[in-house]
């Protein structure tokens, strides 16, 4: 009888997306191989005093704050020099958790749905310090250098154009696999279902960092009179939530408000429309739904990058908040601009977190056979 696996899936409370993602992985690992175990792991410390809370808190800030600081310093970490240097620094930084982490738990595999423990571990499979198998799956649809490493085993990205940009960096093609992004059987099972609609009802939500604006973006699409209602969800934002709660007493149209939910793919299913900023997971969660989108507030880096290929691919659009209100009445007064939007969110890949987790078996099957 074979041992039983134990699987790690490393994320970082950087927004949601990266842990929602990690946990679609885990989901699937549990279905597929009842017999293994799999844990969804937040990489980040959470000590406040700790070297990477400084980190997370400086990026935080300077995506509230300072923007525009944030984009240029994206862009010049995109050069393959200066990419280096950052990764270096953060590889150090985390070194050592990662050390300690994988002598406490022991894992046959770890997988990475955020760059910063990727780092870690490449640096000690460098060292020679490690030589269990290192997947990392790509949450966005852009590739950053801080994604570009020598020692992860595989890749799982989003699109073959993605696929191509990540080849184009040096990453052999053999360890290279389109997978789409994971997202929860939830929301395959629910669009299967072929909800109803409940027509004029826009979802409007916010990110897990709370940069999303959502009481500005209600306050704009009140004036909307073709929008009936209203559903909002504020995640894990407290402080999103209690402004909502006191705002929508205020507002011309009814508010459905939801703190952290499992049931988004339920709220998916019932509106016309969602207004969000374009986090990769969310839009993916709604394009599986066959949801239009409208995006806003759009932080520089990957959800710009992201912003762009949705739009491109024609089921949302991206706007600047003087824009939002005027773009979301012409969609619902127009339902054939809708469900062209609709149309064009598929193909969806079927179970990606499924192909995920047979390329992870796989990976650990050819170890096996190399000792």
């Amino acid at each position: 009888m074979k041992p039983h696996k134990k699987f790690f899936i490393l994320s970082a409370s950087i927004g949601s997306g990266h842990s929602q993602a990690a946990r679609a992985v885990a989901e699937a690992i549990r279905m597929k191989h009842p017999g293994d175990s799999a844990r969804v792991l937040d990489f980040l410390s959470g000590d406040s005093f700790s070297l990477d809370q400084l980190i997370k808190r400086s990026y935080l800030k300077m995506l509230d704050v300072f923007p525009i600081i944030y984009n240029r310093l994206y862009s010049n970490s995109q050069n393959r020099y200066l990419g280096n240097g950052v990764q270096s620094l953060l590889s150090w930084s985390f070194r050592r958790r990662m050390k300690r982490l994988i002598a406490a738990l022991k894992p046959d595999a770890l997988i990475f749905t955020h760059p910063f423990p990727a780092c870690a571990a490449n640096l000690l499979k460098k060292e020679g310090a490690l030589s269990i198998p290192l997947l990392g799956v790509i949450t966005d649809f852009d590739i950053h250098q801080l994604w570009i490493y020598k020692h992860l085993d595989g890749y799982c990205v989003p699109t073959q154009e993605l696929a191509d940009k990540l080849a184009a960096h040096g990453v052999p093609r053999s360890i290279i696999h389109t997978t789409g992004i994971p997202v929860r059987r939830a929301f395959y099972e629910e669009r299967k279902r072929s909800p109803v609609r409940e027509e004029g009802t826009v979802l409007i939500m916010g990110g897990g960092l709370g940069l999303g604006y959502i009481t500005d973006t209600l306050k704009r699409l009140d004036k909307v009179k073709e929008i009936r209602r209203f559903i909002v969800i504020t995640g894990q934002n407290i402080s999103a939530y209690e402004e909502v709660a006191l705002l929508r007493a205020r507002l011309l149209h009814p508010v459905e408000l939801h703190s952290y939910t499992n049931k988004v793919a339920q709220l998916m299913g019932r509106s016309d429309l969602l207004v969000t900023k374009p986090g990769a997971l969310t839009c993916t969660e709604a394009f599986t739904m066959d949801l239009p989108m409208v995006l806003v507030n759009a932080l520089p880096g990957q959800e710009r990058a992201n912003a762009a290929h949705l739009q491109e691919k024609g089921c949302a659009v991206w706007v600047k908040r003087g824009q939002l209100a005027d773009t979301v009445r012409d969609i619902l007064l127009h339902p054939e601009k809708r469900q062209k939007m609709a149309d064009r969110c598929g193909p969806v890949i079927e179970n990606s977190s499924g192909k995920i987790v047979d390329i992870l078996y796989r990976m650990l099957e050819e170890q096996e056979t190399k000792h």
